[in-house]
């Protein structure tokens, strides 16, 4: 059995290359949901249910587009198939920081 998405985050962020095969903000989001998909234990419903409060984007937008909500205006957000690379590395470092900011508020609650 697959571990929970919580616990395997820090294994993916050390080791993001062996894990997505193209290293773009794409990738890494349908590797997550892939991967909760694989491992029975959904978080993403709960993250995007954790992101909507914070304002930045709409509740209808997925989670990816409300991490990028998090650097964009909502009415500028880009399309994810073609973010430069610079575009695609802050996404991804965004995600993981939010995702770490999710995950660490569930075990404090």
């Amino acid at each position: 059995m697959t571990m929970p998405l919580s616990e395997f985050m820090p294994e993916l962020r050390r080791h993001h290359g062996i894990y997505v095969m193209r290293k773009t903000y794409e990738g890494t989001c349908a590797f997550l949901t892939g991967y909760e998909l694989g491992s029975e234990r959904p978080a993403l419903k709960a993250f995007h249910n954790w992101l909507v409060p914070r304002g930045k984007g709409r509740p209808e937008l997925y989670w990816p587009q409300l991490v990028l909500c998090e650097i964009y205006e909502d009415g500028a957000l880009p399309d994810i198939r073609y973010l430069t690379p610079e575009e695609d590395e802050r996404a991804i470092e965004v995600l993981f920081e939010l995702l770490e900011e999710y995950f660490a508020s569930c075990s404090a609650a």
